[in-house]
């Protein structure tokens, strides 16, 4: 077996046993590893550098985690280009760290990034330029820049159907967003709109226990209560 791989599951069974401290320091003999047996500018010593910033984020060590994302993503690019899908998952992490931080500035700069690089990549992974461009939508609408996460919300709709079809899940799943985003900026009759949309497609794919289902369940519950409409789901 590959030494890498059992560095990884034994990473994973620590963590599973919620061992976080043994987890860390598990990652960093494997960087050590990594370093030695492949040389820094490799992509495998990448993965660990990134899978090693994953953990001190799960940990709250942000500046450790930014610091070996960053550094991951720059051999990813040396070795990889920079248009290879190699470097999502690297650039997802960060966008999460970014926004566990609040810094909204370096969410946004690296969203724009994925959905540049996910254009460039076969079919499964462009459908996640609808996730990252209404992820960008909520960061714009917290920055105040409200008609611009609206057209973003949009594009992330028209996307989703001219390439996946009308009849997505992820449609229906944008139809929630753009509702919730009408809901917030009390456009109501556009929000109950948009909640109808979704819970048609989504009813067609998922059980009405779904977490999606009720998540649209509850925001069309919300207006009606504050429009005063008893309304009965079936």
């Amino acid at each position: 077996m590959n030494r890498l791989i059992e560095y990884d599951q034994k990473i994973v069974r620590l963590i599973d046993l919620t061992r976080y401290d043994e987890a860390l320091w598990v990652a960093e003999e494997e960087l050590y590893f990594a370093e030695s047996a492949y040389g820094r500018e490799h992509l495998e010593t990448a993965k660990v550098l990134n899978n090693l910033g994953w953990i001190n984020d799960m940990l709250g060590n942000y500046t450790d985690a930014e610091s070996q994302y960053l550094q991951a993503l720059e051999v990813k690019i040396s070795v990889c280009g920079s248009d290879s899908a190699e470097l999502i998952p690297t650039l997802e992490n960060l966008v999460g760290l970014y926004q566990t931080v609040k810094n909204r500035t370096n969410q946004r700069l690296f969203l724009k990034k994925l959905i540049e690089l996910v254009d460039a990549q076969n079919k499964l992974y462009r459908l996640r330029k609808s996730v990252y461009l209404c992820q960008l939508a909520d960061v714009e609408d917290e920055l105040g820049f409200t008609e611009k996460a609206e057209l973003l919300l949009w594009e992330a709709l028209s996307f989703l159907q001219t390439h996946y079809g009308f009849e997505h899940p992820n449609t229906a799943r944008v139809f929630a967003k753009l509702a919730a985003y009408y809901e917030k900026h009390a456009n109501l009759a556009r929000a109950e709109y948009c909640y109808n949309r979704a819970l048609r497609l989504l009813r067609k794919h998922l059980p009405d226990r779904h977490p999606d289902v009720k998540f649209v369940r509850d925001g069309l519950s919300n207006i009606y209560s504050e429009l005063g409409i008893g309304v009965k789901f079936p």
